[in-house]
């Protein structure tokens, strides 16, 4: 997908080099959740979701930590098994807290 077409998706108004430094901030979150958890076909433990957070907010290519989540959640990599996608869903979902109750 190119640039424009990750912007649009996304809602957002991004530079080619915006969208390049939110794919290398992205690429990074799930590097640091597969090295917290190696990837298999499995929920990832719930003493994991401390740390998956702590990597979203360390790598987090956007200003707004909803935002943030909303696209690391809709980027997440297609290869992951479904558990383990839905595991990392459910461990980056309590910092959808400001998008519900904003």
């Amino acid at each position: 997908m190119n640039a424009a077409a990750f912007a649009s998706k996304h809602d957002i108004g991004a530079t080619f080099q915006d969208v390049t430094r939110i794919r290398r901030g992205l690429a990074r979150l799930y590097a640091s959740v597969e090295a917290i958890e190696p990837v298999s076909d499995a929920y990832i433990q719930l003493h994991a979701g401390e740390a998956i957070r702590r990597a979203f907010l360390k790598h987090n290519p956007l200003s707004g930590q909803g935002h943030g989540v909303a696209i690391a959640l809709s980027e997440i990599p297609e290869a992951w098994p479904p558990k383990y996608r839905a595991s990392v869903s459910y461990h980056l979902a309590p910092l959808l807290d400001e998008v519900v109750n904003s």
